[in-house]
């Protein structure tokens, strides 16, 4: 554990270092004691110590693979060890005999398979070649789920909200978006129902989201509870849109470059394509620039873009990970968000301990943010996870640990 983490905090380039960043000295009291000394108080310590970009990895591993980038490099020190890798086509696991929680896992072995179409990956759900839902999550499309039911009687779902949704960040420091007006106007134009009811997944159902996604729950705070000029940014009002152009000085409006990707696949393009709509109707044109999803995953999100960007969030599961980037010099501070009082207050919600207090300071955090349109958010579509009714003692939830999930469920035909 110690070398983990002190790796974690070393390594060049490592955009996930912030996760763990407030951490001090590391230190292995005995073999089954680690003692962490922070810099300062994080009451979401344990939160982070337990995010998926933080998990354990062997030392001896990382020393004869090096960069952990290959198949190889995946030796199996949880509940199930890669078996077989095939690039683009398939993943084999198996039970890892010697987990060190007895007994567990019940199954033999996992198989992923690999599919970029979405119909594709449908047909052959219906077809009987997967137990669960064929999208992200085990997810299946509402879309389909009519022509799926039938085909599978005793189907067994579940439906949730996913913390994945839209995101739309300026550059503060430029022209046109150092006006809030300019920002407020991109939100008074925006529609998240329009998203949420042209969504396959979706099909209306969802919810908005603040700067912390609604799938958190009691960290998120309730849309009427922001400020009037919170509020007015989740509903849609064109003429409104123009009016601030008009008093920031746009009357005509203004043309503007949009980064983004095509990586997250067609139904996010679609999501792309509204929001652009809605901008344009309220005077905003847009030259859209798409860049490879890695290209954009290595620069876009960290800031380096012209003027604005379009994109997905929704990574983590704690609050702290939301609020965290508007800390200037953050890594994800795409904006280039400078304000005394916000980070101010983050950084008390860190060190605040008492849950119901620290609830209230991160609700007027996002307030804040969203009286100052520091970044403009649309929606998460309430989803449809789907699995067979022999797989027993299963259901999904946010996050990516599929093989935690999976251990425990047996098939029973």
């Amino acid at each position: 554990m110690k070398y983990t983490y002190e790796r974690f905090l070393s390594i060049k380039g490592n955009g996930n270092r912030p996760t763990l960043e407030d951490v001090d000295k590391i230190e292995a009291l005995d073999r089954y004691t680690v003692k962490f000394t922070l810099k300062e108080p994080f009451a979401w310590f344990l939160d982070a110590l337990a995010s998926t970009s933080a998990w354990l990895v062997a030392r001896e591993a990382v020393e004869k693979f090096g960069d952990l980038k290959r198949a190889e490099a995946v030796i199996g020190t949880g509940p199930w060890m890669l078996e077989r890798y095939e690039p683009n086509v398939k993943l084999t696991f198996v039970r890892n005999p010697s987990y060190f929680v007895a007994g567990l896992p019940y199954a033999d072995g996992v198989d992923v398979a690999v599919d970029a179409d979405p119909s594709s990956r449908f047909a052959s759900w219906v077809a009987g070649k997967y137990d669960f839902g064929p999208e992200y999550q085990q997810v299946v499309r509402r879309l389909d789920l009519d022509v799926a039911r039938p085909r599978k009687p005793g189907l067994q779902t579940a439906e949730y909200i996913w913390f994945t949704g839209g995101y739309t960040a300026c550059k503060l420091d430029q022209e046109p978006f150092k006006d809030v007006r300019v920002r407020r106007a991109l939100g008074r134009a925006s529609n998240w129902r329009e998203f949420l009811e042209a969504s396959p997944f979706s099909l209306g159902h969802g919810a908005p989201n603040p700067t912390v996604p609604a799938a958190a729950g009691e960290w998120s705070i309730p849309i009427d509870q922001l400020t009037p000029e919170g509020r007015e940014l989740y509903e849609q009002d064109v003429p409104a849109a123009k009016r601030l152009l008009a008093e920031a000085g746009y009357p005509g409006g203004f043309r503007v470059p949009v980064e983004t990707t095509a990586g997250y696949g067609p139904d996010f393009m679609d999501r792309v394509q509204i929001a652009l709509k809605n901008w344009k109707a309220a005077g905003i044109e847009t030259d859209l620039k798409l860049k490879e999803f890695g290209a954009y995953i290595a620069s876009t999100i960290f800031g380096k873009y012209d003027k604005m960007t379009f994109g997905l969030r929704g990574a983590w599961l704690d609050a702290d990970s939301y609020l965290r980037p508007f800390l200037p010099g953050q890594p994800l501070n795409s904006g280039g968000v400078n304000d005394p009082k916000l980070s101010e207050m983050i950084l008390l919600q860190r060190r605040t301990f008492d849950v119901a207090k620290r609830r209230e300071i991160i609700y007027d955090i996002q307030r804040h943010i969203a009286q100052h349109a520091y970044a403009l958010y649309d929606a998460s579509q309430k989803v449809v996870s789907a699995w067979e009714p022999y797989v027993k003692n299963w259901s999904p939830n946010n996050g990516y640990d599929y093989g935690g999930r999976l251990m425990a469920a047996w098939i029973e035909r």
